[in-house]
């Protein structure tokens, strides 16, 4: 498909850059992603078994390995794990690392969590429903997933291209109405009733504008669109991190100095918020965890 071979070309190209982005010491969408993985991670003890789908270059891992998780990582680009595989020796992890595709991904194993980030935006709505049956298949029972999702109810907020889109496909009410849940809920599991019962499924655009990726369908989600695919896998949602606090405007971000304090409030809202549900709503993108019945 020409989604997946833009993808593959994309992230073959830029193995580089990307461990550069995750190296970021202000602030890094990519350690906001594992941070909220991390969460999930603390509810399983030393010596479960972690797979993380679309590795990139290997920190997920690695960082689960040296705190004595059996550790797997899978991604389709070599050039990442190459790198993955370099990042491992260097630290002396004893992660390992497969280069493939997860639609072939066969293995005896079973885990305990199963991570996929900067994912699931790049597979069709077809192969998501494929997906989620086969982590179903792969995950333990009371095991755990835990899928990063580029986040539909940030549109609200960013008053840019993809605001536009959603004003042209009718769907800003019903994404208000989902951030308004999450922000007046008193506490996670309110906020999870609240999506749940909501049901929400959204037209898809069939292209997106450019944020620096040069694919051209990114799928978004929002949290109860994403939580109703995930519940009809027989998986029980059962929290969302949010990722990537805005706490400015996307246009105004130009201004160096302002990027710089974005970054650094971006940095604290991971470090300090990650389990803070109230910011899913102004965060571009979200972890949404969920348990294998």
């Amino acid at each position: 498909m020409s989604q997946q071979d833009q993808t593959y070309r994309f992230f073959k190209s830029h193995a580089k850059e990307w461990q550069i982005k995750a190296e970021d010491e202000v602030f890094s969408t990519i350690h906001n992603r594992h941070q909220a993985v991390m969460e999930t991670m603390k509810k399983y003890p030393t010596g479960s078994a972690l797979l993380d789908v679309g590795c990139g270059t290997g920190q997920l891992a690695i960082e689960a390995s040296t705190n004595g998780w059996n550790s797997l990582g899978l991604d389709f680009a070599e050039d990442m794990i190459e790198i993955a595989r370099k990042n491992n020796e260097n630290t002396s992890a004893s992660a390992e690392f497969i280069c493939g595709s997860v639609f072939n991904f066969e293995s005896d194993q079973s885990f305990d969590v199963i991570s996929a980030q900067g994912f699931i935006e790049y597979i069709s709505l077809e192969q998501l429903d494929e997906f989620l049956q086969l982590l179903k298949s792969i995950c333990n029972p009371g095991g755990s997933i835990a899928i990063g999702s580029r986040n539909r109810l940030f549109n609200v907020h960013s008053m840019n291209q993809f605001t536009n889109i959603e004003k042209e496909l009718g769907t800003l009410d019903s994404l208000i109405e989902e951030a308004v849940a999450f922000h007046t809920s008193e506490s996670q599991d309110e906020a999870i009733e609240c999506i749940r019962n909501l049901k929400a499924e959204y037209v898809q655009p069939d292209t997106h504008p450019l944020t620096g990726i040069g694919v051209d369908t990114r799928y978004q989600f929002t949290p109860s669109d994403l939580a109703s695919k995930i519940e009809r896998a027989g998986f029980s949602v059962t929290s969302v991190f949010p990722v990537h606090f805005h706490p400015f405007p996307v246009n105004v971000m130009e201004n160096s100095e302002v990027f710089t304090i974005h970054k650094e409030v971006a940095r604290f809202a991971s470090d300090n918020m990650i389990t803070n549900h109230r910011l899913v709503p102004y965060s571009s993108s979200y972890v949404i965890e969920a348990v294998n019945q």
